[in-house]
């Protein structure tokens, strides 16, 4: 892009923007030296008001030709200075779609920020959900391994007094086996009478 056409778009986003126009303004808008955007009003900005200053007077006999003159080379430069304008302004509505369709995007990525977000949100809440199952499943076991250790504590206890009793009637038995062999050999050595 030229330096003129910076400045003369740079002019123009001015006017569009209802900002004040002055050499320095539209030089930081255009970001070209001050002596070019200086140059460059003086030899456009003035058409673009619309006003035509009054013709220089030469003579008598001149002065209809020249305000001719004038009011064609003042049509022309306004001409001139309404293209640049509008060069100027078909940039800044250019970047005025440029933005939005940057704030656009930035919208919807927002929105898919914020889906994304609420997904997540469900995961957890899902994650939870089961978290506390596991919980309640990790209270449950811990509660049957309770109860089966103080089961088996109990078969143990059970076992060792079965064996016990199993002990003592084994005793009984060969006792009462021991008297019975007496008692029989006993009867087998009296004589008959």
């Amino acid at each position: 892009m030229s330096t003129t056409e910076k400045i003369a778009r740079a002019y123009g986003v001015l006017i569009a923007r209802g900002d004040k126009i002055t050499v320095r303004s539209v030089q930081r808008e255009a970001g070209v030296r001050i002596g070019e955007v200086a140059a460059w009003m003086r030899e456009h900005a003035a058409a673009a008001t619309g006003s035509v200053p009054e013709a220089p007077d030469l003579s008598e006999a001149m002065s209809a030709m020249v305000a001719s003159v004038w009011a064609a080379a003042w049509k022309r430069a306004a001409e001139q200075a309404d293209e640049a304008t509008a060069v100027a302004l078909d940039a800044a509505r250019a970047g005025e779609a440029d933005a939005l369709a940057a704030a656009e995007r930035a919208t919807s990525e927002k929105d898919e920020a914020v889906a994304a977000r609420d997904r997540a949100a469900v995961e957890v809440e899902g994650l939870r959900g089961e978290l506390e199952q596991l919980r309640g499943e990790l209270d449950a076991a811990r509660r049957d391994t309770r109860d089966a250790r103080a089961a088996a504590v109990e078969a143990d206890r059970a076992r060792v007094r079965a064996e016990a009793t199993s002990d003592t009637l084994r005793e009984v038995l060969e006792s009462l086996r021991d008297e019975r062999r007496n008692g029989d050999s006993g009867a087998k050595s009296r004589p008959e009478s």
